[in-house]
């Protein structure tokens, strides 16, 4: 895959929005540089065309000649220019004044551009009356006088090439001290995420924790990812530290197994030993072996729990289950002499498969029934609704304060509740709560010594097996 670098993606996003900005800028700023030297340009030629009019010689008489004097004229050597009266005369023209000129010039009376002799020009037509010897009532003799005068644009064009070449000079400047000024934010402000993540790459199974850096901590965005991150590797520390112990007891459980089985071998090879002998000495091996094996089931089956969370669609009914489960149980509950019995009056449906269902209250019932004296009871209720509540109450010994938080540790067993002698391994409740859990629901323990032990356990209800059946994939 191609590595991309997200500092040098803003700096190119940035610098190519400011682009964009400054490009825009530009062409604004020069329609209005534009339009004002061309409203100045404008301006200049009509001024210079007044000055023209005003050079028309006085009249002593209206039947006199209008003429110009044209050496008192000061105008600019490249401006075309020509003065004609009312009948069309000529009175004066520039040196560079031609027909060519007069047809590109044109007879429109507002300022308008044309080319002549390869140059643009500028030009307009006035009309003006100079009114000569005007006195008091006396108006005068009035000298109507049309002047054609245009002037090159190059100046303007000089201007704005000059402002052309200013705007593109400070945009490349203003443009590499940005690409910097970025750069040297970019580089600060990105130091945290760095920080953090040269932080996270030092994680190693070894080295499971991760603690932010202080730089990350105290920076608003990153601060919720460093919190994350560190809850994160905490709990995969845990899980490894519970995977260890996990290892660790299961191995020494196992090696207690296989030790009492040899020590039992040993002991009856140790001399030779009549027929019966051998026969109780291998049926107390087969016991452990049955108790060995019966350990490794429990570990397989609450790796599978762990392993394998919720299957999507598959449900059972907990009444019926549970009415199952004590049924395969009377015999032993007869044997023990405790009373069994499920409350349910109503279906209640839940997210798991019938075996996961009938592994949690066959560990759970079990559990119960091993810690009751003879003459108790232990019973199974269940109520429905948006959430289903399955009690599980015993009349037994109950269990101490300081055991209840132990209870769902894998391999625990407290002196009183569950010692060796009840035949547990101390995975039954552990099993329970990995059930529990992969269908998104919560145990619970209550109990107190001499009165019995309470385990709450509420599942998520699930639609009827019809509806189910709808909502099914088709095969």
């Amino acid at each position: 895959m191609k590595r991309r670098w997200l500092r040098r993606r803003l700096i190119v996003a940035v610098l190519a929005l400011e682009c964009v900005l400054l490009a825009a800028f530009a062409a604004a700023m020069e329609a209005y540089l534009w339009r004002s030297h061309m409203h100045a340009f404008n301006e200049m030629v009509r001024g210079r065309a007044d000055s023209l009019l005003g050079q028309v010689h006085d009249a002593e008489d209206p039947g006199d000649n209008v003429a110009i004097n044209a050496a008192a004229l000061d105008l600019r050597t490249n401006d075309l220019w020509m003065a004609r009266d009312d009948g069309g005369r000529i009175l004066a023209q520039s040196a560079g004044w031609s027909g060519e000129v007069l047809k590109s010039f044109g007879s429109s009376e507002a300022p308008h551009d044309f080319r002549a002799g390869g140059k643009r020009f500028r030009g307009l037509v006035l009309h003006g009356v100079r009114q000569i010897d005007a006195e008091g009532s006396n108006p005068g003799i009035a000298r109507p006088v049309t002047i054609d005068y245009a002037a090159p644009l190059e100046p303007v064009y000089e201007a704005m090439a000059q402002a052309t070449r200013f705007l593109a000079i400070a945009s490349l400047a203003f443009l590499l001290l940005t690409a910097g000024g970025l750069t040297w934010l970019l580089r600060r402000g990105l130091e945290p995420l760095e920080a953090l993540s040269q932080a996270a790459a030092e994680i190693t199974p070894r080295h499971p924790r991760f603690l932010a850096p202080p730089s990350a901590r105290s920076t608003q965005e990153l601060a919720v990812l460093a919190r994350a991150l560190e809850s994160a590797t905490q709990r995969l520390d845990e899980a490894f530290v519970q995977q260890q112990v996990f290892v660790n007891d299961a191995a020494h459980e196992l090696k207690t197994a296989v030790t009492i089985i040899k020590s039992s071998l040993q002991l009856l090879t140790s001399r030779p030993r009549s027929t019966r002998e051998y026969a109780v000495g291998l049926e107390g091996c087969m016991a452990d072996c049955a108790r060995m094996e019966d350990l490794v089931q429990r570990m397989l089956q609450l790796a599978r729990f762990e392993r394998e969370p919720g299957k999507g669609v598959a449900s059972c009914d907990v009444a019926e289950v549970a009415r199952d489960v004590v049924t395969q149980m009377q015999r032993l509950a007869e044997v023990r002499q405790v009373g069994v019995a499920v409350d349910a009056s109503e279906s209640a449906r839940t997210a798991l498969d019938e075996d996961a269902c009938a592994s949690l209250l066959a560990n759970l019932m079990l559990n119960a029934m091993q810690h009751t004296p003879p003459g108790g009871s232990v019973t199974a209720t269940i109520l429905t609704g948006a959430i289903i509540t399955l009690e599980v109450r015993d009349t037994g010994r109950g269990i101490a304060p300081e055991d209840l938080p132990h209870l769902f540790e894998r391999f625990w067993r407290g002196d009183s509740s569950r010692a060796r002698n009840t035949g547990g391994a101390g995975l039954g409740l552990s099993i329970c709560k990995a059930i529990v859990d992969s269908c998104g629901g919560e145990i619970s323990v209550s109990s107190r010594p001499g009165e019995g032990t309470s385990v709450v356990v509420r599942l998520p209800s699930v639609a009827s097996p019809s509806l189910i059946k709808e909502l099914s994939p088709v095969s």
